[in-house]
Order: C-alpha cells, then structure tokens, then sequence
C-alpha cells in the first residue's frame, strides 16, 4: 500500500520534470545547463537510449552458454541446471533475453546490475531474479561481503553466495561508477538542446519578416496587432504565414534561423560525444555522415571487439565465481557465442573456409556448423583433408635406426617368478591409485557439501543458543528436535547428488577390474542405504557433541558457538577427506561381491604409511566378512588404536589411502 504523503509528492511532480527537493531526497543532481540528468531523465535523450539499447540488446541476443572442459575440447552442459537458466528461461517470469537485456541497461546507466540467486535444497540454481541498482548496496562485514536491498519498505540483506553482482568501471572494485552521473553535463546539454528545440518550435514567432510603422501605434492597434499575431501567426502550424498589416505599416523580411545560433551544429556534436562515451559507432544510432560501405563493416567488428567484449568478459566472469561452487569452477565455465557477430561478408567467409579446409584443421561438419546448417549424412562431413605435397619432415629424412645390441639372456625361473609377483603388486598398486585418483577429484564437490550442511547447522543451532533456553534439559531436547527433524532430510538431500556421482564412477571402474556388469537396481538400493549410513555419522557426531558440552562445561553458550564456528573452519575439509575414501572402497566392495569376487586383499598405500597400516599389507578375508572386528586393539610399532565397529575395507582411520583388491 502506497504511502499517503507519497501519493501527494507525485501528483505534483512526474519523472520526467520532478520537483527540486525530491531530487534532492533521492540524489538526483541539475547540470550546468539547468537540466536535471539522472538514470531516469537522461534515457529520454534519444542518443543515450539508443546507446544503451543497442548495447543492451546485443548483448542480450548472443547465445549464453554453459560448457563442461573435456580433456580436449570443451560440451555444451546442458544436463546442468544452471544451463536452463543462462540460456533459455532465467526466472519464471523474464526469458535469459529479456533478463540479460534488463542487467546490461542496469550496468550501462547505474555502473551496477545485481540479482539474487534462487537455488533448490540441493544447492543448486533454478532462478536469477533482478535486484534494482538504486535500492541495493554493498558493504564488507568481517571481510564477507553483504547486500542490502529494499523492497517496498523493507530492507533485505543478502549475503554474497546469493547474490550476481556485475560491477562497471569503479575506483575500489567493488562498485561501479554510475555512467550517466559521469557523462552528467554531456548528457545535460543534448537535453537542453532538445528543449530548446522543441520550445523553438511550439511557441516561437516564425514569421518571415516583421511589419514596420510609419509612427507611434494607437493603443488599439497595438492590441489589435498582439492579438492576430498570438491567434494567427504564433505556433509550429502557423510558421512561415504572411503577415498582414494595418496604418501604413511596411514589411520587412528578416532571417534568424537555427544555424545562426549554432543550434544543428550542437545538436549533432553532441550526438557524437555520448556515442564516444559509450562506444558505440555513429552509423549504429543513425548517423551516417561519415559513413561508407567500406568502413561500416570494420566499425561494426570494433563494436563486438571493443564494446561488447569488455562487458561479455564482466559477465562471464561474475557468473563462474559468483555462481560456481570452487569445485565446479575447475570443471565448467560460461561463454557468450560472439561468432555470428564477427562473421564477414559471404566472400570473405568462403574464402576463410576454404583455407581452413584445405590445409586440414577444418571439416565440412565444422564449416555447416558455422553457417548453422546440419552435419552431412553418415559422417561423411567428419573427413578432414590433407594436401599431397605436405608430410611429416621424419617421412622423408633418413632417421638412424636404434644401436645393434645383443638379445638379453634369457631369466631363470626364479627371476620370472620374482618378476610375476612384482607386476602383480604394480597393478594391483596401479588399481587402488586409479580408484583413490578419481574419488580425490570429488573432494571439492563433498567439501562443499559438506559446507552447505555445515552452514546450516551453525545457524540453526546458533540462533537456538540465543534463545537462552532455561536449563540444559530444554537445550538438549531441541538439539534432539533438530536433528530428528527436518535436518535430516536436508542432509540427505545435500549429499545425494555427490554420493550417487562418485559412487557410479568406482562402480564402473571396479567392475571393469574383475569383468562384468553388476546389478543397476542393487547398486541403487546400497547408494541409498549407504547414503542414509553417512547422513546418521554427521547427525550423530553433531549431536554428541553438543549434547556434551551443554552437559559439561561451565558456559555451554560459549563453548557451543565457539564448536560452531571450529566446525565451519575445519569439519567439511576432515568430512570429505573420510567419506570420499570410505566411500570409493565400500562401493568397489559392493560391485565386487555382486560380480562373484568371493575374497579381498588390503592393500597398504600412501608414501609413509603409519605401523597399523602397514601390519594391514596383503591381509586377505573373505569378502563377507570383516579385516578387523569391533572390539579389537591395535598395537605396532607402538602405535595403539582401539577398534569400536568392525573394518570390512579400508580406511583404516582418519587419513589413511589404503585399498582393496580382489584375493
């Protein structure tokens, strides 16, 4: 509901000629001219909008594109979720086009374009929703960053992992300068001249000449004549009428035109200046004075190479590290599609193909690519060329042949059976590493779920210890609440997403070690059954030991918060760590023994592995049973460890790289 005094304010004033306190009140400011130039105003000068908007509009029309790095090359992420929202539909209300084209007129007139991200219970983002630049500011609190915007009356804050903040040219690089206060006098003297214009030809008297009078006019020929030249001469649709007298008047023709006074000239000047100012090639907002066929296809490649490049690269950026968890950052990047852009004339892009063709780093699939058209059938487009004359140097020059040198003795059997053991342990070392090698490139991807989970925790649990509930009995039953709760299920669906991603990969490549194909659905119920496992170690090592520092200690308030914030320094790094080795070798196990693997061997890795793990090399069990059970004490070479559950596969304790292999 409007407020009553503002209602009162903007019957008395408009956006385009406010009042001076209002502007005054939300930091508006006149030029020298007298104009007022602020966002607002300055977009009814039409060479600022057409800047903005052709700026705002090519941007806005390139293809968004999220890709995934290969080894070599790069795919198109579509099965990303934050694919759907770059390219196609930003928020259910704004299509990427119309979001895209909304930020960059932000960023053009303020210097800032901000928008919070909406993301699911997994993390990740279904929406992006723009947040207006005049109501949202940016400070640093205890060196994080954290947004304030209002809406209606209300002021919001927002930490930085919610929202995209696309920063202009500024002094701290944190926020951007505002391009239209920058260009305020620039801008207020084509709206002056505009005004001027416009004024010039609603109310002047433009008459070809003027009516001279033999003596003093009669006090009613001086009303007669004011009153027929304000009903008939005055306005656009009168100029130029001939004027008729009265007492012996003589006509004389005079000529004060607009050039005179330098009007065109200022006009067009200032066209010119906010262009430059915003990069923008005259020919593209309508002026052609100096255009020529030849040099408007060279200023339309600037255009892309030094306007639109700059704010492709700003955007681009801000998305990967303002959006992108760090671990997806090393695996997916945002690119905008620029080649239809830079595209040439149809000659000088066949002549370009051919080269590319004929000297062999272009295919006919690539090239109908670039022109938008459809591979060739059967794979035919995928044949590259090679010319006749051009071979590898090494195929037409004598290269010396290898040194003669004896055959080798053949080994004795015992040095063949040696030799046997030794690759048999190479590969089975070479197994586990390749294992341990792909579950080590999810550790970013659980650290940071873990985080998110983490998170949670110390807020949800940090806003209970502010409550100062009662006793340590009330404390205690909420923590229960908690973690029985709603929690739980947030847990589950945080680690969902990684636990299925890294558990299929060691699926794969166990059962490709032994042979086989293991069961899709028994592998989906031991992901689940796992996944709930994991879940209740957080929830049960959380809730342990906060249940034990409310009990014991003197100010469990203090100690609580200060676990809290250990928790969020050290524990998603620690719970990674575990449960990525844990669970690459409970899954291998599992497709192990669904594929007939009937015993398991330890294999001790790591470059100085500790006693424990080294009294551990080459123990082999039954697959069904344990290598350790609970119970049991460890003790060598004077390393103890007490085991309370039984080790059916490694790790053996917190940082151990030990694996299995079939016996």
């Amino acid at each position: 509901m409007q407020i009553p005094f503002l209602k009162k304010i903007f019957k008395r004033s408009t956006v385009a000629n406010p009042t001076k306190w209002l502007l005054e009140l939300f930091g508006a400011k006149n030029s020298k001219t007298g104009v007022t130039v602020n966002e607002t105003s300055a977009m009814y000068y039409t060479t600022v909008y057409s800047c903005v908007k052709i700026i705002s509009e090519s941007l806005a029309s390139l293809p968004l594109i999220l890709y995934e790095r290969l080894e070599r090359g790069k795919r198109r992420a579509v099965e990303h979720p934050l694919y759907g929202v770059l390219h196609d539909l930003a928020n259910p209300y704004m299509t990427s086009f119309v979001f895209r084209e909304t930020l960059q007129n932000h960023l053009l007139t303020y210097g800032n374009a901000f928008c919070e991200i909406q993301r699911n219970k997994a993390g990740e983002v279904i929406a992006l929703w723009p947040l207006l630049p005049d109501r949202t500011s940016i400070e640093i609190v205890n060196d994080k960053k954290l947004y304030t915007t209002r809406v209606k009356n209300e002021e919001i804050k927002l930490p930085a992992d919610r929202v995209l903040h696309i920063p202009g040219l500024g002094f701290d690089g944190l926020k951007g300068y505002s391009p239209i206060t920058m260009a305020m006098e620039a801008i207020g003297l084509g709206l002056a001249a505009e005004e001027f214009g416009a004024k010039f030809y609603a109310n002047g008297m433009n008459i070809g000449g003027v009516a001279e009078h033999p003596s003093k006019l009669s006090e009613q020929g001086a009303k007669n004549l004011r009153e027929s030249i304000n009903k008939t001469y005055a306005g656009l649709g009168n100029a130029y009428r001939v004027l008729l007298l009265e007492e012996g008047m003589k006509f004389q023709r005079i000529n004060i035109t607009p050039n005179e006074g330098q009007f065109l000239e200022t006009r067009k000047f200032q066209k010119a200046e906010i262009a430059g100012f915003y990069r923008v090639p005259p020919h593209m907002i309508g002026d052609l004075d100096r255009a020529t066929f030849s040099n408007i296809e060279h200023q339309s490649l600037e255009f892309v190479k030094y306007t639109l490049r700059p704010w492709l690269v700003r955007w681009e950026q801000a998305i990967v590290t303002q959006i992108l968890s760090p671990f997806e950052r090393e695996k997916y990047f945002a690119e905008f599609l620029v080649e239809g852009l830079l595209r040439g004339d149809l000659k000088s892009r066949y002549e370009a193909y051919a080269v590319g063709r004929n000297s062999g780093w272009l295919s006919a699939d690539e090239i109908r690519e670039l022109e938008n058209m459809n591979p060739l059938p059967d794979g035919k487009g995928e044949i590259y060329l090679v010319p006749l004359n051009m071979v590898p140097v090494d195929m037409v020059m004598n290269q010396p042949g290898p040194p003669e040198t004896e055959p080798p003795e053949p080994p004795q059997e015992s040095s063949l059976k040696t030799n046997k053991e030794t690759r048999s342990e190479e590969r089975d070392v070479r197994a586990v590493e390749n294992r341990n090698r792909t579950a080590r490139a999810w550790d970013k991807a659980f650290a940071d779920a873990y985080s998110r989970i983490v998170r949670r925790e110390k807020n949800d649990i940090g806003r209970l210890v502010e409550k100062k509930l009662r006793n340590v009995s009330d404390f205690v039953s909420e923590i229960e609440k908690f973690y029985s709760g709603k929690f739980r299920e947030y847990v589950l669906t945080t680690l969902r997403p990684v636990v299925n991603g890294l558990a299929e990969q060691i699926a794969a490549i166990a059962a490709e070690e032994v042979g086989g194909n293991p069961s899709p659905e028994e592998l989906e119920k031991f992901y689940n059954e796992y996944l709930d496992s994991m879940a209740e170690r957080h929830i049960e090592s959380s809730r342990g030991q906060l249940i034990a520092l409310a009990e014991k200690e003197e100010k469990p308030d203090e100690a609580i918060l200060t676990r809290l914030d250990e928790w969020e320094e050290t524990r998603p790094a620690k719970s990674s760590d575990n449960e990525v080795q844990r669970l690459t070798n409970a899954v291998t196990k599992i497709a192990w023994l669904l594929l007939g693997v009937t015993t398991l061997r330890w294999v001790t890795m790591g470059s100085d592995p500790c006693p424990l793990c080294q009294s551990m090399n080459g123990k082999v069990v039954s697959i069904e049973k344990s290598f350790i059970e609970a119970g049991s004490e460890m003790n060598e070479g004077g390393v103890k460890m007490q085991v309370y559950h039984n080790i059916g596969h490694p790790p053996l304790h917190q940082g151990c790289v030990c694996g299995i292999v079939p016996g």
